[in-house]
């Protein structure tokens, strides 16, 4: 079974997206998550440090680049994540969802889904078959603790032992 395409379509369902929404799609790689977002809300913005989306694109997704860990959020009212986090060491992690706890305003939702131990790393057999780029892969409390102090409320739905979907309301 393929968990990463699993985690996505729950990412994709816990956003709740409706027609007024701006939605960050953050880490978008080939666009997945954006492209399925686009018929339910009114923009999508799909960030990553490289474009890799297939074109042409509906008329209200937008592609923008730059840092992983600087983006675009300011005026969104959903953001998404799937397979992205990660991809930070775990200081620029926390830095981003510090940020991200600043820029979505009251009310506003964050969807992280990704390789997140519910255990210590340590106590975790085989942590590599969860794929090749899990080195920066957090624990689910840790991310849990940095979105609490980022004002967020987080809901975690744990797929075993290494993946979890975190759906955060702004508070």
């Amino acid at each position: 079974m393929d968990w990463s395409a699993v985690t996505a379509r729950v990412v994709v369902e816990a956003a709740a997206a409706h027609r007024d929404d701006v939605v960050v799609d953050l880490g978008c790689g080939s666009g997945a998550l954006a492209l399925s977002l686009a018929p339910r809300v009114r923009e999508v913005i799909a960030f990553d440090e490289v474009d890799h989306l297939p074109r042409p694109l509906p008329a209200n997704v937008r592609v923008a680049t730059g840092k992983l860990s600087e983006p675009p959020v300011k005026g969104a009212s959903v953001v998404v994540m799937n397979d992205a986090l990660r991809r930070l060491p775990p200081r620029e992690q926390a830095a981003l969802i510090a940020e991200l706890g600043k820029a979505i305003p009251s009310r506003g939702l964050l969807v992280i889904g990704d390789v997140m131990w519910s255990l210590p790393v340590a106590m975790i057999d085989e942590p590599e078959q969860f794929g090749d780029a899990v080195a920066h892969a957090p624990e689910v409390a840790t991310v849990e603790r940095q979105l609490r102090s980022a004002g967020f409320l987080p809901d975690t739905h744990r797929f075993g032992v290494g993946r979890a979907v975190i759906i955060a309301l702004r508070g």
